[in-house]
C-alpha cells in the first residue's frame, strides 16, 4: 500500500505523473471569477425549455399554450401541431438510413407521447426563469394508454401499438 507522501512525490523520469501540477485557472475557479459558456449572455440570446410528458404512453387530448404565450418576454411556444407532417420516407443520414416521419414524431409529440419524458412543447424566452415559468402555464390533457415494459409483453397479440400505422402482423398477408 502506498502512502500519501509516496503519491505526491514525482516518480523518477516523469514530470507530471505523480506530481501535483499548478493549474493556471485554479484560482479563478475556486474564487468564482472563471467564466463558463453558461455565464456568457449575448444580446438577443433566447433561452429554451422543454415540457416533457409524465406518462410512458398517452394520447394528447389537448394542449393550451395561451397563458404561456401571453407571458411577457416569451418569444415562442411550439407544440407538435406546429411541426409539419412529414411523409413516410427513408432519408440518408450518412452512415445510416432513417424514417423521416418517425424522426419528426420523436422531436415533438404530435398525437401521442411514446415514452416518459417525450417532448410535448418547447418555449423560447428572454431568460431561463421566464421560460421555466411559461412551461408551468402550459396545460396538457392526457389520456393515459397501456404501457409495455418488456419485449415479451410487446409480442402479445393484444399489445398496444406505439405507432398505429406500423405493424408487422400484416406483413405475411401481403405476400399470400
Amino acid at each position: 500500500m502506498t502512502t500519501i507522501e509516496e503519491r505526491s512525490t514525482p516518480k523518477a523520469g516523469y514530470k507530471v505523473v505523480g506530481s501535483r501540477p499548478i493549474r493556471h485557472d485554479g484560482v479563478d475557479k475556486v474564487t468564482g471569477r472563471a467564466q463558463y459558456g453558461a455565464d456568457i449572455n449575448l444580446p438577443g440570446t433566447l433561452h429554451g425549455k422543454i415540457l416533457r410528458s409524465p406518462h410512458g404512453h398517452a394520447r394528447i387530448v389537448s394542449i393550451d399554450t395561451s397563458k404561456a404565450e401571453a407571458l411577457p418576454d416569451v418569444k415562442a411556444v411550439v407544440t407538435g401541431a406546429d411541426v409539419p407532417i412529414v411523409q413516410d420516407m427513408m432519408i440518408d443520414f450518412g452512415e445510416t438510413m432513417g424514417n423521416a416521419r418517425l424522426l419528426a414524431e420523436n422531436c415533438l409529440a404530435q398525437e401521442k407521447t411514446l415514452y416518459k419524458g417525450h417532448a410535448v412543447a418547447a418555449v423560447a424566452a428572454l431568460n431561463p426563469h421566464v421560460a421555466e415559468e411559461a412551461l408551468d402555464l402550459i396545460e396538457v390533457e392526457y389520456e393515459p394508454l397501456p404501457v409495455i415494459l418488456n419485449a415479451l409483453d410487446a409480442m402479445r397479440d393484444d399489445a398496444p401499438l406505439l405507432h398505429d400505422a406500423m405493424t408487422t402482423r400484416s406483413i405475411a398477408e401481403r405476400f399470400t
